[in-house]
């Protein structure tokens, strides 16, 4: 089987690890690439040191090959030229097979924004790109594709443990992770999955 390159692009640090960690890290068990892309430090959340400390401790243990920081301002992140051209360049260097990013349907400006961006950036590429689930998502949120993360969601956890200085913050309270995956899982009939929705769908 051919090594894919995957892309998973998240607005803040942590949102990746929350969206599709049990993803990514099926993906790296299956000898694929990894790398992410984080559009901002996350710095309306804790000290901007702390945070990338965090991000690159967790994605080292996932396995990911490599983080690309936008370096954006937090809560300032927009879909225009020079968002889109920061994600085109990435895309570029990584020539991803399968990109995983945020959805439009989501409360928070910058996840719905780099969605946008993402979109604009991949126009011309060939490949897969789905939109992952965050506790921002709106109940608009309709997946049509389901990862079985049963053998991965304790990796996914461990790595969502890593962002020690988002403890107290309610959106990554670990039993509402651990209530969606389940939620998601008796979908397909398996005890935990995560949810995408399709933009489009070339290989998966």
């Amino acid at each position: 089987m051919k090594k894919k390159v995957i892309l998973a692009i998240g607005a803040h640090p942590d949102d990746i690890e929350i969206g599709c960690g049990g993803t990514i890290k099926k993906h790296i068990l299956m000898g694929n690439d990894v790398y992410y892309v984080i559009a901002t430090n996350g710095e309306k959340g804790g000290k901007k040191e702390e945070r990338i400390a965090e991000a690159k401790k967790a994605a080292e243990l996932m396995g990911v090959k490599k983080i690309d920081f936008l370096n954006l301002q937090d809560s300032f992140v927009f879909h225009n030229g020079e968002t889109v051209q920061l994600l085109d360049e990435v895309m570029k260097k990584r020539t991803p097979s399968i990109v995983y990013v945020h959805s439009l349907r989501d409360y928070h400006q910058d996840h719905s924004n780099i969605a946008k961006a993402t979109l604009s950036a991949s126009r011309n590429m060939k490949n897969s790109i789905l939109y992952y689930e965050a506790p921002s998502t709106t109940l608009e949120f309709t997946p049509i594709a389901f990862r079985n993360i049963s053998d991965t969601f304790e990796s996914k956890i461990e790595c969502i443990n890593q962002f020690i200085s988002q403890e107290k913050r309610e959106y990554i309270e670990r039993q509402a992770i651990i209530d969606l995956s389940k939620f998601r899982g008796k979908t397909i009939k398996v005890e935990y999955a995560e949810a995408f929705e399709v933009v489009r769908l070339i290989e998966w």
